[in-house]
């Protein structure tokens, strides 16, 4: 009976002992340093790493260089580094000649730091394809309770050339105040047109008013916002392509209500074609004056010298550009806030007037009429504008 009860105590103990060994193997799978997966690598207790950087700013599909350092525990297993696949957006970046996830042991080739538990490796990587805002997560690992793990940021920008844009107009190009402008242009793009905008600014770039333009016609239309008289305005396209990357136009300005400065034919200096043209008709005037049975027919036929170089006169101002005529608006006839303005209107207006005095003088003193003297207000019209000629013509080319 005693040597059973001994021999159930001996067999209780070993039973006890095979159990307790069994559950140890279980919780503690040996000294693995499998590295495939982050989920044994989740204690940090002594492993160290230190990068070179931590955050990055590259283009899409580009290559960057990060450089990792780790130190292990004296006595453990072989040292590990990698990018776990099952992590983070490791997955979505490639490490080189170092395969997925880029892991390197103690002691591989790549590892260029030839002390025991200490790995240092200098990564080349290559971003993913699409823009965007990703995270690294690095892995170190000697046993399954000794491991540490670092995030990486990862700024990827979108690559390419951007939008063309091209063509750009305004409607009119001097508005006078209060009036909006149409602004368009064509943007084109390979890939497609995400956005465009219309900034203008009306402080001297102090500050910037978007305005989204829309498709129409197959071109962009934006519309400024009309704008008191004598503010300066700049304007610019701004085009987003789809994959983020933005062209900006050069900069338009304009002055509202002011005179174009586009310069005229040079057929159209006062001094070219007026001064004689006033002469002759003076001449021709004062001929008649003295004596007008004389000198009427020569009267006429210097006034209609005159009024031919006047003609060519007038006849150049309509190859210039269309917004030379802003000053017809006859509002500026009685606006004296722009001086230039309403003297360029007054010129214009007067100009009209005095063609029309001229056209009757020279049909009717050709013809050797008496029965009226159109000349005379027509000469006294043409001195008042070469006047207001001289003035003009010391701001822009008349």
């Amino acid at each position: 009976m005693k040597r059973q009860v001994q021999f159930s105590i001996i067999v209780s103990f070993v039973a006890v002992l095979l159990i307790l060994s069994i559950s140890n193997v279980i919780a503690s799978p040996g000294n693995s340093n499998d590295c495939s997966t982050s989920s044994c690598h989740n204690d940090p207790t002594g492993i160290t790493i230190t990068l070179s950087e931590t955050s990055f700013n590259v283009d899409a599909s580009s290559t960057f260089n990060l450089n990792v350092q780790v130190e292990g525990i004296s006595g453990q297993n072989s040292l590990t580094v990698k990018f776990p696949s099952d992590v983070a957006s490791n997955s979505l970046f490639s490490y080189g000649d170092l395969g997925d996830g880029g892991q390197v042991d103690d002691g591989d080739t790549a590892d260029s730091d030839p002390d025991t538990d200490q790995i240092e490796v200098d990564y080349v990587i290559s971003a993913p394809t699409e823009p965007g805002t990703y995270s690294l997560e690095i892995y170190a690992v000697q046993h399954v309770n000794h491991g540490a793990h670092l995030t990486l940021t990862i700024e990827v920008a979108a690559t390419g050339d951007g939008p063309i844009i091209t063509n750009i107009g305004a409607t009119p190009p001097i508005p006078v105040g209060g009036e909006d402008v149409v602004v368009t242009s064509d943007v084109s793009s390979t890939i497609g047109i995400d956005e465009v905008i219309l900034q203008y600014s009306s402080d001297n770039r102090t500050s910037w008013t978007n305005i989204t333009m829309t498709l129409d016609g197959g071109e962009y239309q934006g519309t400024l916002p009309g704008q008191a008289h004598g503010t300066y305005v700049v304007f610019r396209i701004v085009a987003i392509d789809s994959n983020g990357i933005e062209s900006i136009s050069g900069e338009r300005e304009f002055l509202v209500g002011d005179i174009p400065v586009e310069p005229l034919p040079v057929l159209h200096y006062g001094f070219l074609l007026g001064v004689p043209a006033l002469g002759l008709a003076w001449i021709g005037t004062a001929l008649e004056y003295y004596n007008e049975e004389r000198f009427t027919k020569i009267h006429g036929i210097m006034l209609g010298l005159a009024y031919i170089l006047t003609s060519i006169n007038v006849i150049s101002l309509f190859a210039s550009d269309a917004s030379s005529w802003t000053a017809l608006n006859p509002t500026y006839l009685i606006d004296i806030s722009n001086f230039l303005m309403f003297n360029h209107s007054w010129h214009i207006w007067l100009g009209i007037v005095s063609m029309i005095f001229g056209t009757l003088a020279f049909i009717t003193h050709i013809g050797g009429w008496k029965t009226c003297n159109l000349g005379l207000p027509a000469v006294l019209i043409w001195t008042i504008l070469g006047i207001q000629g001289i003035y003009l013509g010391m701001f822009f080319v008349m």
